[in-house]
């Protein structure tokens, strides 16, 4: 697969087409999915203009069902990006569509030069996803103000 090359997955819903974004066609439903009930007033993440920054979703029929953030945030010292932002419609969760998502951007970025790890703050009812996903847990829980209680997790790339 040519890293961020477009690619179709079939859901119980119907197709849903993955590919990159811009940052501000990813905001909608992060407000929807993410943002709604915290203490945050907006969608917007501190990195989302970076130009290393890679937003991609998933859009069924003009629908934009799923997205993910990848920011560029070290590890222990070492050249990583932070997953940021990952969230799925409500009416689409359940059907594999976030794996699908995760299993797209990781294909993606695993390749000579990229980043060695993948990271991010799960919140809590995520962990198991993760670790469905070969995600590890890196951290004791902790809190992130206004958001509630979190892991770090991490996957290191071959």
């Amino acid at each position: 697969m040519e890293p961020w090359s477009q690619q179709q997955v079939t859901t119980a819903k119907g197709p849903v087409l993955l590919r990159t974004a811009h940052a501000d066609e990813v905001y909608p439903l992060r407000m929807t999915v993410l943002i709604a009930g915290t203490d945050r007033a907006s969608p917007e993440f501190d990195g989302d203009d970076d130009p290393h920054s890679i937003h991609v979703l998933g859009e069924s029929a003009g629908t934009v069902v799923t997205i993910a953030s990848w920011m560029p945030n070290r590890w222990n010292g070492e050249p990583a990006l932070q997953l940021r932002g990952m969230a799925t419609a409500p009416d689409w969760q359940g059907l594999g569509l976030g794996s699908a998502l995760l299993h797209f951007c990781e294909q993606a970025l695993a390749h000579p030069g990229g980043p060695r790890y993948l990271w991010c703050n799960a919140r809590v009812n995520a962990v198991g996803f993760y670790l469905r996903q070969g995600w590890q847990p890196a951290s004791d829980p902790f809190e992130i103000p206004g958001v509630g209680p979190h892991y770090r997790m991490l996957k290191e790339l071959s």
